[in-house]
């Protein structure tokens, strides 16, 4: 389809692209069925890096008290939310209209993201003093006063999210010929982010030509967890042939995608594939959707080394080793927030 704002995009179907994965054969499997999985799921990240997941076990009540505290947060007045501003450090409070591009982190120059943000970091740590050894990335959050039960609905996302992506962790282990545990105890620290996206009405004036929700971009770290809802100006994810695919829309899911430093540890073999959502659509210029987006990201101090079993005589590293932070500091820059 044609979508004002994109550039002349055709879509192929989505479903058939982006593959479907029942994760209660992962909870409730034996250990050949888990084998099996992880088999099938190795294929998928190796193909496309995306997956659809159902029997993901995150309550969606928790979902969608977050989304409703969301809302009425974003509903509120520019000057309450510019009490939790974003203002330089670690990623954290409202980021407002205008101040984010995600395609520059891809290289990819467009006018700025069509969206507002609010972003908070990790809820629970083994260390509370990690908060102010590496503050860039285990900051304290920062909560506006109103509405009340925002903080412990976003809260509740974060540690639904945390918890599906250790499982997730450990099928990707064996998928990889990993101890099991091992991506897990890798992220024991984890500095993941969490960001709520609101993408507000169309209003009076028409997207820039190449203005999107969310421009053309990959994500930084090694798992991300999306709770979305549907819309004409969706997500989409670029195919084999080059084609933007709408992102299949099944009931109870979760979307899944490896990142760029999953990538990096995987030496290639998994894909950290391009994605996008559309700007508001002239059909609808009342659309307004908000995603739970939980950026699953290891300890800030790990070592992004390509991981044995994907590393050979005919396959050398591709990437010299990198500090976790360190790559992800370039990727949070070039996303030129300004406070």
């Amino acid at each position: 389809m044609t979508t004002e704002g994109t550039v002349d995009v055709t879509t192929s179907d989505g479903e058939s692209f982006i593959p479907l994965v029942d994760l209660s054969r992962w909870f409730d499997g034996t250990s050949t069925e888990r084998a099996a999985l992880a088999a099938e799921v190795d294929g998928h990240l190796r193909r496309c890096g995306f997956l659809v997941v159902t029997n993901h076990r995150v309550p969606r009540a928790v979902m969608d008290e977050c989304r409703e505290q969301a809302r009425r947060f974003f509903h509120g007045s520019p000057t309450d939310k510019a009490e939790v501003a974003f203002s330089g450090g670690a990623y954290r409070g409202w980021v407002g209209p205008g101040l984010e591009s995600n395609a520059a982190t891809y290289g990819v120059a467009t006018a700025p993201d069509l969206k507002e943000t609010f972003a908070y970091g990790p809820v629970d740590l083994p260390d509370e003093s990690l908060r102010t050894s590496a503050p860039r990335w285990y900051g304290p959050n920062r909560w506006p006063a109103e509405p009340e039960a925002f903080r412990p609905a976003a809260e509740a996302w974060w540690r639904a999210a945390r918890a599906l992506s250790d499982e997730l962790h450990d099928l990707l282990s064996l998928a990889l010929g990993l101890p099991e545990r091992r991506l897990r105890e890798l992220s024991t620290a984890t500095t993941a982010t969490v960001s709520i996206n609101w993408y507000g009405p169309r209003g009076d004036i028409a997207p820039l030509p190449d203005q999107f929700r969310i421009g053309p971009h990959t994500d930084f770290g090694m798992l991300t967890v999306l709770d979305r809802e549907p819309g004409m100006g969706g997500l989409q994810v670029l195919d084999d042939d080059g084609r933007w695919v709408d992102a299949p829309t099944i009931p109870g899911s979760l979307i899944i995608n490896t990142g760029d430093l999953i990538k990096q540890w995987t030496n290639d073999r998994w894909r950290s594939n391009e994605h996008r959502v559309l700007p508001p659509p002239a059909d609808d210029p009342n659309e307004e959707l908000i995603s739970l987006v939980y950026f699953g990201e290891p300890n800030h101090d790990v070592v992004v080394e390509a991981f044995p079993s994907c590393v050979s005589d005919e396959v050398p590293a591709a990437y010299p080793p990198v500090p976790a932070h360190v790559y992800l500091a370039g990727k949070m820059d070039a996303l030129a927030v300004e406070p």
